[in-house]
Order: structure tokens, then C-alpha cells, then sequence
């Protein structure tokens, strides 16, 4: 049976144009740093969303790009801007799980993945997704991480609850090394990333989207849970941060 928690948040963001923080620069810089690719590389986009970031892949490199994503009406949105952008030979758009992605192994030499990974937590992602890279592959994922070893005692109690998994760029790095790859580079989205790209329009989408829902408590509670999530962005983002790391494989 479907979450109604997750069908609202899924509706509240479809037609955005990010899903999370990111930005065209983050995505640009991250890609040059996973030197000596193939020119027509297979890259795999995972938890692609409507695939901003997917689409960057593709217009900068000749490689074939897949994204991988649950939900049929988001990946929809990525379909047609490929379309519009003329890169439907290129750009595939498949419905799966993440935990149980249908590849086989060392099928890609680039994996991608943009603010998705929590859902997994970074080192069972790390792990169920190394084998799907070839030998020298490399793996570019963003994790929220914290930015400072004291961080402020009401941003931990929000973030202790809404993700507890969540740790330091220290933390995360020893962990990459741990599963097998090698750290090529890592770097703080910056905070246009979170205000400007993801927050600015999902703020002013929450007030259309209760008059779309009146009464519904479901949808009242998801909101209301977005408000405070940016509020709390406000006053205590210089302590926390989507964190580029950029890996790979090493064998």
C-alpha cells in the first residue's frame, strides 16, 4: 500500500526543477574530476528525480545516460525535456529500485547520484553499487554531511530525526576508502544550491499546493514539514551541506 506521506511529497515536487539541491556549475565541476573516462561513456544516473543533473551528463559528454528513478510521473518530465533538448537517442529513462537496480555487473564506467543516496545510507549505497562499474570507474554522489564537529544542538535534534545516519566529511571519506574506492576529490555544494535552486521554488509551490488540498491533514503535515526543514536551513546552513564526493573504484 502506497505511503500517503510520499505521494504527497512526490506531487508537491513534481514539475520543479530539482528535487534537491544542486546547481549545472556543481555537476559541471564534478564531472571534470573523473578524468580519463571513456569519450562515449555508459553512465548511470541512480535516483535521477526529473534529471537535471542527467541532463548535464549528456550535453557534456558523448556518453549514453540512464536514469534511474520509482516514480513513473517525475522520470516523465526528464523524457520530455530529452526530448525537447533533442537527446532522446541518448538519454534513457527506466523505473527501479535502487536497492535492486537490474544491471549487470560492471555495466557503466560512471555512476552519478544527486542528494538520493540518504535513502539507502552512503555506505550500503557505496557498497550494492561499486560492482555495477567497470575497473577505473569512476562514482559521483552527493551526501548531506556536517560541516562543523559541534553542530548546533537544535539543527542535530532535526537532523538526528529526519536523517540519523548523516555524519562528517571525515566520517564519510574513511567510508569510501572502506568500500573500495579510491577519493579522487570532494567539495561543498554551495548555499545558491539549497536557496536559489531547490528552496526558492519549493516555497513558493507550498501554498498552491494546500489550496489544491483542502483539509487534507496528510498534505497540511507535508508542508508544514517543508517549512520547517528551509527555516531550519536559514538559520543553521553554514553548519551542514550536500557534500560532493567524487570516487574510484580502485582494484
Amino acid at each position: 500500500m502506497a505511503d500517503p506521506m510520499i505521494e504527497h511529497l512526490v506531487a508537491l515536487h513534481r514539475g520543479l526543477p530539482r528535487q534537491g539541491p544542486g546547481d549545472t556549475a556543481s555537476t559541471q565541476k564534478a564531472l571534470e574530476l573523473c578524468a580519463g573516462l571513456p569519450s562515449a561513456s555508459q553512465i548511470l544516473d541512480i535516483g535521477c528525480g526529473s534529471g537535471a543533473q542527467t541532463l548535464v551528463l549528456a550535453e557534456a559528454t558523448q556518453g549514453t545516460v540512464t536514469g534511474v528513478d520509482l516514480h513513473d510521473a517525475i522520470l516523465q518530465g526528464l523524457t520530455d525535456e530529452a526530448a525537447r533538448r533533442g537527446l532522446t537517442a541518448r538519454v534513457k529513462a527506466v523505473r527501479g529500485d535502487m536497492t535492486a537496480l537490474p544491471f549487470p555487473e560492471e555495466s557503466f564506467d560512471l555512476l552519478w547520484s544527486e542528494g538520493a543516496i540518504y535513502i539507502m545510507g552512503f555506505d550500503a549505497g557505496l557498497d550494492a553499487w561499486r560492482p555495477l562499474l567497470r575497473a577505473g570507474g569512476c562514482l559521483a554522489v552527493t551526501e548531506l554531511s556536517w560541516l562543523t564537529p559541534n553542530p548546533p544542538a537544535e539543527a542535530s535534534a532535526f537532523w538526528a530525526e529526519g536523517y540519523p545516519a548523516m555524519r562528517s566529511i571525515e566520517a564519510n571519506l574513511a567510508g569510501a576508502e572502506a568500500a573500495g574506492f579510491e577519493v579522487v576529490g570532494h567539495f561543498v555544494l554551495p548555499a545558491r544550491t539549497w536557496t536559489d535552486e531547490y528552496y526558492g521554488p519549493l516555497a513558493a509551490r507550498l501554498d498552491p499546493y494546500l489550496a489544491e488540498h483542502p483539509g487534507d491533514a496528510v498534505a497540511e503535515a507535508v508542508v508544514a514539514g517543508t517549512r520547517e526543514e528551509i527555516a531550519m536551513y536559514e538559520r543553521f546552513g553554514d553548519t551542514y551541506g550536500y557534500v560532493f564526493y567524487v570516487l574510484r573504484r580502485s582494484d
